[in-house]
This record gives structure tokens, sequence and C-alpha cells, in this order.
């Protein structure tokens, strides 16, 4: 991979075969690999775990019309919202689209905020690790009677990560969780961490990041954009497809707090005040999770606009 510059930082890449931009919500993500596109002959790979969905474009910041005529994405609009996506499927899906851009020439640029997903490409996910049948059966006799709710939510208390990966109806992967935290100590995000299934292609994991004002800003602001784009609309227009506020991508930040305010539980200006204070949650707990994490580099992109 020859020199690749982001925010006049020149990244050593000679040992690697592609590039992960990472960061949180509003960071400048999207305008930072259009930049890239410029000068070198991209791919772009999502690795946001709510892109993947049809019909949820303008909350979850899909890149819009122009942008994908511009430059090739995968892994966009594939899934309805009844369909579940976790980690285990984008690791196995990003690996192949990898390869297959690498097999044309091209450099495979995988673009998200999800920690997860980013780890699971690089070091896989494992599944015969920590395995205890007496604990297992604890679990199922809990979620038999009735408790995999309680359950997930107290799992979102210890590793909230990976219990946003999947909806508490996943009685496998619930029960799989405890078993992980029970039998090792360690919550499955830090356990599947030291997975053992490395991808063969080396990528450079680059974090983008801003002053905690700025992006909160930027944050507040895109907010408003989605609102004037038509989130609302879109949401009707989801319970009008059938899709039911309780799947779990509906319960994604920007989509559960409309479906409040449209089920008259709150207002109109609780509903925006909601979704910002929820989404600098959310991108305060994303740069936790890269910090925690092995990266690469560290760029502040400063002031820069860009969406």
């Amino acid at each position: 991979m020859k020199p690749i510059k982001i925010h006049n930082q020149i990244l050593d890449t000679s040992q690697s075969d592609y590039l992960i931009l990472a960061g949180p919500t509003a960071v400048g993500k999207t305008a930072t690999v259009m930049s890239l596109a410029e000068a070198h002959d991209i791919e772009v790979i999502s690795g946001d775990s709510r892109q993947i969905y049809k019909h949820m474009n303008i909350g979850t910041a899909t890149p819009d019309a122009d942008v994908l005529k511009r430059l090739p994405h995968h892994l966009l609009n594939e899934l309805t919202p009844d369909i579940v996506w976790n980690a285990a499927d984008f690791y196995q899906r990003a690996r192949q689209i990898i390869l297959e851009i690498l097999d044309r020439g091209k450099l495979p640029v995988v673009v998200g905020g999800a920690g997860m997903y980013l780890d699971a490409l690089r070091f896989g996910l494992f599944e015969e690790q920590h395995k205890d049948p007496a604990i297992r059966q604890k679990y199922q006799d809990k979620v038999d009677a009735g408790e995999a709710e309680a359950l997930w939510n107290q799992l979102m208390k210890l590793d909230p990560e990976y219990a946003q990966t999947f909806h508490f109806n996943n009685f496998k992967k619930l029960m799989r969780a405890f078993e992980i935290y029970e039998s090792s100590g360690m919550i499955p995000s830090t356990a599947f961490s030291n997975s053992s299934d490395p991808f063969e292609k080396q990528g450079v994991l680059v974090v983008l990041d801003r002053d905690r004002k700025i992006l909160y800003e930027r944050i507040n602001e895109r907010v408003l954009l989605m609102l004037e784009a038509g989130l609302v609309d879109e949401c009707r227009s989801l319970l009008e497809k059938g899709y039911s506020p309780d799947l779990y991508p509906m319960k994604t930040i920007g989509y559960k707090e409309v479906y409040a305010f449209l089920a008259g539980t709150i207002d109109n200006g609780e509903m925006i005040n909601s979704i910002q204070q929820n989404t600098r949650n959310f991108a305060k707990r994303q740069l936790t999770w890269f910090r925690n994490h092995s990266f690469d580099y560290w760029i502040d992109l400063g002031a820069n606009s860009g969406g």
C-alpha cells in the first residue's frame, strides 16, 4: 500500500493491506474517506452496525446517493430490519469483501464506529473457549422462565458494547455471554478480543477524533439536519411497512426517541434533546472503547468541516 495522508499526517502503511477509518459518530469519517478517494483508488466497506439495514438511511447517516455514485460501498442497505446482523456476520463478510477488493487492485477502506465489529474483523470471534454446561443450563432455566429481557438489561450494565450487538430474544448469544462471564471472569467483549482467528491480511487502524466541544456541536447539528431531512417520516414509513419499534435495529438512537414521540410519550423538544444527549453519550462510549483497544494512529481532525 502506498503512503496515505490524513489531515496532514502521513501513515506508514508499508506492511498493511487495507485501512480502517474508525471514530465516534459525526467526527467526519465520510468527509475523510471522500478526501482519500481523490488520491487513491478505493472501495469502502461499512463498519457501521446499522447501515446494513434498508429503509433506515437518515437515522443511520448512510452516505447519500451522490457519495455512492462516486465511490463504491459495501454492506449498505442489504437487510430488512427484522433480520439480526452481528459482529460474527460482519467479520466473515467483510474479510471476503476485502480479499475481493484487493484482487481488483484497489485499496479496501473499512469505515465505521462499531468497535466490536472492527475488532472482530481483525481478530475474529471465538466459539469454543470458556464453555460450562452447568452455567449454560442455569441461564437456560432463566430464559425458560421468561427472564431474557432482564438478563439482557443486566448484560447492558456489564458489557454495553457487546449487549448492543444483539436483541434479547437471541437466547443463544445471551446465554453464551453469561457463560463466558461466569466461567472466565471476563466480559464477552474482552474475551472476544483474545480471539485466535486473526485476519490473514494486515490492516492499519486509524481513529479519528476532535475536541470534545466541537464533536458535541457537530452531533447536535447533525441531529437537527436528520430531522430536517425527514427522520420522523422515515420512522413512520418503517411502521407502515410493518416493522415493529421493538425490533432490535429499531431501538437504535434516533429511532427509539422518534417512536416515543410518535407514541405521544414525549414532545418534539424532548425528542430532539434526547436524541442529541443519547448520541453525545454514545460518542463518548465509542471513544472510550477505542482508547482501551489497540490502534495504530489517533488523529485529531481539528475544526475542519465535513460529515
